[in-house]
C-alpha cells in the first residue's frame, strides 16, 4: 500500500444504548466519529502520531470532514457551525436535570451520617418518655405480650436496646429486670416493669412507686435444703452457710432469724449465718458442698426437685408490678403516664376478668348477686318475659366453672361466659382492686 492511498479507516461511533454515561448524563446530541489512519512508508514523519479523521455529523445533517493531525491539540480546526447547529447547541447546553446540593444540607447529612445508631435515637428521645422493659428472662415475654395489648406499637432493631413507639411518644428501653429499679428511682427511665423482689432487693422502695400488679411472674422467693440431709427446718439452718443470688433479702431475713435465736459473732460455734453470693445454678451449690442451704425464687419447683431440694421457709411472694418514680422528674409527661398506667390496667383486668350472663327469676335475685357480686355491682335489666331479669357480672376467670354450677344450682337459666379482649376498670391510680362501697 502507498503512502499517499490511505487506508481503509475504522469508525467508532456513539450507541446510544451503550451504559457508558458520565455522572449520570447522556452525551450531547452532537456526535464525533473517529477514523483513525496509520502510515505504513518507512519514512516516519516528524510526529509520530497517528492521524485522525474527525467527522461532525448529526442525524439527518451532511457535514464535511477534514484530516487534522493531533500533535498539536490547539491546532484542531472547529466545525463551522450552522443555525440548525446553534440551535441544538444551545437546548442542549444544559443537561436534562441537575444535581445541586445545599452546603446546610451536605454539613448535616455528614454529621449525621458520622452519627452511631445509638446516638441518633438518643437525640430521638428527646421529649419522649421513658419505658423500661425487662430485657429477657421470665418477665419479657409477658411484659411484650402485654405491651400489644396496651396498643403500644414499636419495632424493635437487631442488637438495640431502645426502640421507639410509633403510636405514641414513648420511647422503650430493654435493661435486665434488676437494674430497672434503680433507673427509675434515679429518675433515668420515667417507667418499668420489674418483680417486687427486686425492688427490695435494691433497697429502692422509698424511692419508687408500685402503681399496678401486672398478674404475671407469680413465684415465691424459698429457703431450701436437701430432701435427705440432715437440716430439715430453718431454726437448724440457722447459723450455716447458706447461698443466694437475693443477698440483700437473704441476709436480711437471716439476721432476723439470728437475732431471734441469740446466734452472734462468726466464729464456729454459735455464729450467725453466713450468706454467700451465686449468680448461677445456685440450686447446685448443696450438692458441690458450698452451702447448707440455699435462697432462690421458685415457680414451679420442677428445676429444685430435680436437685433433690424441697422448702422449708418462704421468704416472700413477688409477682411483676408497673412501677413509677416517687419524684416525678418529668411534670409535663404525667398525664402521658396517667393514661398508659390505665391502658395496661384494663388488658391486665381483660386477662383477670369475664362477663356472666344469665336469666333468673326476680325473686331469686338476692340469692346469685351473693355468688356474682361483680367488681362494683351486677347489671340488672328487664327482659320481655315478666317475672324474669337478666344479669351481667364480672367473674375472675379463674373461678367461673364453680360460679356457673352455683348459679345453675340456683335456678339460673341461659348462662354463658363472654371473654373480655380489652377493657377499662381503674378509677384511681395505684388501685388494683376499687375501694369498698360504704355502709
Amino acid at each position: 500500500m502507498l503512502a499517499s492511498e490511505p487506508p481503509p479507516s475504522r469508525k467508532l461511533a456513539y450507541n446510544p444504548k451503550s451504559p457508558r454515561r458520565l455522572n449520570g448524563f447522556s452525551p450531547p446530541r452532537q456526535l464525533i466519529s473517529v477514523t483513525q489512519t496509520t502510515t505504513t512508508t518507512t519514512q516516519i514523519p516528524r510526529s509520530s502520531s497517528p492521524v485522525f479523521h474527525i467527522t461532525p455529523h448529526r442525524t439527518g445533517v451532511n457535514s464535511s470532514s477534514g484530516s487534522v493531525p493531533l500533535a498539536s491539540p490547539s491546532t484542531l480546526p472547529l466545525p463551522q457551525p450552522t443555525l440548525a447547529t446553534k440551535l441544538d447547541d444551545e437546548s442542549n447546553r444544559k443537561p436534562p436535570f441537575h444535581l445541586t446540593s445545599s452546603p446546610s444540607l451536605s454539613e448535616s447529612s455528614s454529621s449525621s451520617s458520622s452519627k452511631t445508631p445509638m446516638e441518633l435515637l438518643a437525640e430521638s428521645m428527646k421529649g419522649r418518655m421513658l419505658f423500661a422493659i425487662p430485657k429477657k428472662g421470665r418477665l419479657n415475654s409477658k411484659s411484650l405480650e402485654m405491651l400489644e395489648g396496651a396498643d403500644i406499637k414499636f419495632t424493635r432493631s437487631h442488637r438495640l436496646d431502645v426502640c421507639l413507639v410509633q403510636n405514641h411518644p414513648i420511647a422503650l428501653v430493654f435493661l435486665p429486670a434488676s437494674d430497672i429499679p434503680r433507673f427509675v428511682a434515679h429518675g433515668n427511665v420515667d417507667m418499668g416493669i420489674t418483680g417486687q423482689d427486686t425492688i427490695l432487693e435494691s433497697r429502692t422502695q422509698d424511692a419508687v412507686t408500685e402503681v399496678l400488679k401486672l398478674g404475671f411472674g407469680g413465684c415465691k422467693l424459698q429457703v431450701q435444703v436437701p430432701e435427705r440431709g440432715p437440716i430439715q427446718s430453718i431454726d437448724q439452718l440457722a447459723g450455716k452457710r447458706v447461698v443466694s443470688s437475693y443477698t440483700t433479702l437473704a441476709r436480711d431475713y437471716f439476721k432476723r432469724l439470728d437475732e431471734r435465736l441469740g446466734l452472734v459473732g462468726n466464729g464456729e460455734e454459735g455464729s450467725a449465718t453466713r450468706v454467700e453470693y451465686v449468680g448461677g445454678s445456685v440450686e447446685a451449690a448443696c450438692a458441690l458442698g458450698l452451702a447448707d442451704g440455699i435462697v432462690d425464687l421458685v415457680e414451679s419447683g420442677e428445676t429444685m426437685r430435680a436437685a433433690g431440694l424441697h422448702a422449708i421457709e418462704t421468704v416472700m411472694t413477688t409477682e411483676a408490678v408497673l412501677i413509677k418514680s416517687t419524684n416525678v422528674k418529668h411534670p409535663d409527661l404525667v398525664p402521658l403516664i396517667k393514661k398508659i398506667t390505665s391502658r395496661i390496667a384494663g388488658f391486665v383486668a381483660s386477662n383477670k376478668y369475664v362477663i356472666c350472663q344469665y336469666n333468673i327469676p326476680r325473686e331469686l335475685l338476692p340469692i346469685v348477686t351473693k355468688i356474682t357480686p361483680g367488681r362494683r355491682a351486677p347489671t340488672i335489666s328487664s327482659i320481655e318475659d315478666d317475672g324474669w331479669v337478666a344479669v351481667s357480672a364480672m367473674v375472675e376467670k379463674k373461678n367461673v366453672a364453680n360460679v356457673m354450677d352455683q348459679l345453675v344450682e340456683a335456678g339460673a337459666e341461659d348462662t354463658f361466659i363472654v371473654a373480655l379482649q380489652n377493657c377499662r376498670v381503674e378509677t384511681r391510680l395505684g388501685l388494683s382492686e376499687p375501694p369498698p362501697a360504704e355502709a
